[in-house]
């Protein structure tokens, strides 16, 4: 009896240590498929972000690219309006239709063969189409660029004419604008129109509670409607420059939204979609950019958050185009009406 004792613990013993071992071998085996597994999702993720011309998903994103914007001038912080030619950059020198700024900054403008003459109160500019020579009351100055005809179009260099007009003029980079004369930006609420809600309702069946955003009680009433003309524009203590689209090697499509807004959160968008849906977009805030006090935010056209929402399975196919407004995630106050700007990218 003492025998087989003794034999069935020799068999106890290993019994257990082939289970040891086989669990050793389990255990060696499972770690080096997680590694292989967080390495193979690692390069994955680095493919989507860096890659050459990888396919944007619903969690990563490819290399932007990054066109120029188109040049905006600005007469006392609000934009001017070319019906059609518009100004360009040659040589460091933005060049203008002379019609447009001579009757924007109050000129009389007066053509004759290739001689350009504009007339405000005591100052008198001339130019010559083709020539780099000009003059003010008759003193001769020398531009940086000609005035030329383009497509029927007369241009000009507009900071020789402005400042030859005596108007302060100022170059801004970072959203390509040119500044004339005051840069005193107003307000949202001075330049948005205040409309009725109820024509917005639709767009919020099913999410009424961001009527009231501060839980007051009481939904919004009225919304804040705004157009492209509208900007730059003041909310609270950011600035709203301008919204642009940019492209990802990808193809994927994202809004370039630039601001003053410093917050480590920055504010998010939603789009009033046709389909009478309420979108939310977050802000990417990996991508944002610094320059000196500007921030550039960016924002996706399409977004997982319409799946999460309300199941749009098709969420990767959603176009800007049948978007209505673009909200701005903000109040004014606290009775939270809706910031809306008429969709710009249609």
């Amino acid at each position: 009896m003492q025998f087989i004792r003794c034999v069935n613990a020799s068999q106890s013993a290993a019994s257990t240590a082939a289970d040891d071992t086989y669990k050793r071998k389990v255990d060696d085996f499972m770690k080096k498929k997680m590694i292989v597994m967080f390495a193979a999702v690692a390069m994955t993720l680095s493919t989507a972000a860096t890659g050459a011309h990888a396919a944007d998903g619903p969690y990563s994103i490819s290399k932007l690219i990054h066109t120029p914007l188109t040049i905006e001038v600005l007469i006392n912080a609000r934009k001017i309006t070319f019906p059609d030619a518009r100004p360009f950059n040659e040589n460091g020198s933005v060049l203008v239709p002379v019609r447009v700024v001579s009757e924007n900054l109050g000129g009389k403008l007066s053509l004759s063969g290739k001689d350009i003459t504009i007339v405000k109160g005591t100052r008198t500019i001339k130019l010559t189409i083709g020539s780099r020579e000009g003059n003010v009351n008759g003193k001769p100055l020398i531009l940086n660029t000609a005035a030329k005809v383009i497509g029927g179009r007369t241009f000009v260099p507009l900071r020789f004419v402005s400042e030859a007009l005596g108007v302060a003029v100022e170059w801004d980079n970072v959203n390509q604008f040119v500044w004339i004369g005051s840069k005193d930006i107003p307000k949202l609420e001075d330049v948005a129109k205040l409309v009725d809600i109820k024509p917005f309702l639709p767009y919020y069946k099913g999410v009424e509670n961001l009527l009231d955003i501060y839980h007051t009680g009481t939904k919004a009433t009225q919304a804040y409607v705004l157009e492209e003309k509208d900007f730059p524009f003041l909310l609270n203590s950011s600035y709203y420059y301008r919204w642009d689209l940019i492209k990802s090697e990808g193809g994927s499509t994202y809004i370039r939204s630039s601001t003053t807004q410093t917050g480590s959160m920055g504010t998010g968008l939603f789009f009033l979609s046709n389909d009478k849906k309420y979108r939310d977009r977050s802000e990417l805030a990996g991508l944002r950019e610094s320059i000196g006090s500007y921030r550039i935010h960016y924002y996706k056209e399409a977004s997982i958050s319409d799946k999460n929402n309300f199941g749009d399975t098709n969420y990767m196919n959603f176009r800007l185009s049948s978007v209505e407004y673009v909200g701005i995630g903000d109040a004014v106050d606290t009775k939270g009406y809706p910031i809306l700007v008429k969709n710009l990218f249609k």
